[in-house]
């Protein structure tokens, strides 16, 4: 019984050592912000700058202080229109990232956008 709690416990540290780091990013919340700016590629990648220093450390990856999302995807596509909305608008945001950046390089994928009424 001891053994096999203790293979059960190296199998955990194991398992958690080889996580991707991805699984360990920190994400960056912009805290309530306004977009200054949408760039939007033929690829359908979007990136977005927000207007000021965000409410946490930015992320990790994110040396572009930037944040992207893609709209091949139908949630995609709804993102772009709420984040176009909020910039003509001046509305608030608010921009949670996922701590990852795989759409560009140096620029943090979108988790999502909340646009304050």
């Amino acid at each position: 019984m001891k053994i096999s709690k203790t293979i059960k416990f190296a199998a955990s540290c194991v398992a958690v050592m080889t996580m991707s780091s991805a699984a360990l990013a920190t994400p960056t919340y912009s805290g309530l912000n306004t977009i200054q700016s949408v760039v939007a590629f033929q690829s359908g990648i979007v990136l977005i700058t927000i207007g000021t220093a965000p409410a946490s450390p930015w992320s990790a990856c994110n040396g572009n202080h930037q944040f992207a999302f893609n709209t091949a995807s139908t949630s995609g596509q709804a993102l772009y229109k709420n984040v176009i909305t909020a910039q003509q608008g001046a509305k608030g945001v608010y921009v949670i990232g996922t701590g990852t950046c795989t759409l560009r390089n140096a620029v943090e994928d979108v988790d999502y956008i909340q646009i304050n009424p």
